[in-house]
């Protein structure tokens, strides 16, 4: 499974933060625990000290050892020992003192006085023995509590260290939001002019490092548009000037068609073939100057259409039964001229290349209005569906029917315009399906299909 980038960089912002936390943590953990223990150790060892020259101090008075123990005041989690001729004297210690680590006793005797930290019944201590004239002084610091901070202390950086690797995986999430906000504007702008809106435009928002690339952009987009006005311009003025002639060539090819039982069966075809070439090179012409009339001077008008009425009059134009429109009767807001003519172009489409129209369909969704064109025909092969919507695409029966091949590419044109998707599929039954999807408009919308 491939993450997106905002997924991926908020887990390497989150694992970044975490080891960066985790080594923070492991330092402060290990520094923390040395200072304590350290301070605790050197505190325990003055303490000893002193405790033992008290106790050797009343020994030498006479005292006996378990009452010069009495004699040391009772601070913290402290036991005292002392060993008075080979016996010792442990009143109210719980620490036996055969558990004192025997290397310990061994050192102090040698050295006058060792510590160590042991493990006593499975407690943690610091032990001290400090050598008296006559006696051997041991005092015994529990550990416990300290070791329970460090735990403590312990389990809080590691909750710190986890909240740190999320707030890093959160805050790169959002970085890369806000890095990508520009990049989402840039494609919503490339989806707009596929639409067919070649006005797009991306606003710059002062980063130097990203409004080159909206620059880019602009300059593309305005590139493309001022080329297809061109294009657009250059078609309409030939399409015009061709009109004229055109008109006449037609008038007289039609004059010759009625007077052509006069002539012979040879040239009577040949005018046949004349009258049908002209005809489709006028409606060519009048396509193209359709197309290039798209989205130009030719303002949506909105207002409000029965789906369902407009369909008939579809039909009965092109001398169709009432019987093969059905379904809904929905009413919207959208241009009837532009919606017209994408219906009229499919029903024609049916006619000429797929075998008759069997149904012409409406459907209301939620949002939306659907209208299903289906013909008679064999089908389509798949690969050549989509480019059914090209200039010019007439299909395998080109050389049987007559047409330039336009009225699909106008009825997907004219369906831009509109918000309205315009789809071609095979049905299982045989034959092809056309679907137009517009919008249904809101009650405070102006604007064509929204």
């Amino acid at each position: 499974m491939r993450f997106g980038l905002r997924t991926r960089v908020a887990i390497a912002f989150g694992l970044l933060s975490l080891v960066i936390a985790a080594a923070v943590s492991s330092a402060t953990y290990f520094f923390a625990s040395y200072y304590l223990l350290n301070q605790r150790e050197d505190s325990a060892l003055t303490r000893a000290l002193l405790d033992s020259r008290a106790v050797g101090a009343q020994l030498s008075a006479g005292a006996a050892p378990t009452e010069a123990l009495e004699q040391i005041p009772s601070i913290g989690a402290s036991q005292a020992l002392v060993q008075v001729a080979g016996t010792w004297y442990t009143p109210g210690v719980s620490v036996p003192p055969d558990a004192l680590p025997a290397g310990l006793l061994d050192s102090a005797a040698i050295n006058g006085g060792a510590q160590q930290r042991a493990e006593i019944g499975g407690e943690p201590y610091f032990v001290v023995a400090v050598q008296l004239t006559d006696a051997m002084y041991v005092e015994v610091f529990s550990l416990q509590d300290l070791n329970r901070t460090l735990t403590i202390g312990g389990w809080l950086l590691l909750v710190q260290t986890l909240i740190a690797g999320g707030l890093g995986a959160l805050i790169g999430r959002y970085t890369v939001g806000q890095i990508l906000r520009p990049l989402r504007r840039l494609g919503a702008g490339t989806r707009r002019i596929a639409s067919g809106d070649l006005g797009t435009r991306i606003d710059e928002t002062g980063d130097h490092d990203l409004d080159p690339i909206a620059e880019s952009f602009n300059g593309m987009a305005e590139a493309v548009q001022s080329r297809i006005q061109r294009e657009r311009r250059f078609s309409a003025n030939v399409s015009h000037e061709l009109r004229s002639p055109l008109t006449t060539v037609v008038g007289t090819a039609d004059l010759l068609d009625r007077r052509r039982e006069e002539l012979p069966e040879r040239e009577a075809k040949l005018i046949a073939v004349l009258v049908e070439q002209v005809h489709r090179m006028s409606q060519m012409l009048l396509d193209l100057l359709e197309i290039s009339r798209i989205g130009g001077d030719d303002p949506i008008q909105v207002e409000t259409v029965d789906v369902s009425l407009l369909c008939l009059d579809v039909v009965r134009v092109r001398n169709l039964p009432d019987e093969i429109v059905a379904g809904d009767k929905p009413v919207i807001r959208t241009d009837g001229r532009r919606f017209e003519r994408i219906v009229g172009n499919l029903v024609e489409n049916a006619q000429r290349h797929g075998g008759g129209v069997e149904q012409v369909r409406v459907e209301r969704l939620a949002e939306t209005v659907r209208i299903y064109v289906e013909d008679r025909g064999p089908g389509i092969d798949p690969a050549q569906l989509e480019k059914l919507f090209e200039p010019f695409s007439r299909g395998e029966d080109a050389h049987h029917t007559a047409g330039a091949g336009l009225g699909l590419a106008i009825a997907r044109e004219q369906a831009n315009l509109l918000n309205a998707e315009l789809i071609v599929e095979n049905r299982e039954s045989g034959g092809v399906r056309f679907i137009v999807e517009i919008p249904v408009a809101r009650d405070d919308d102006d604007g064509a299909g929204q």
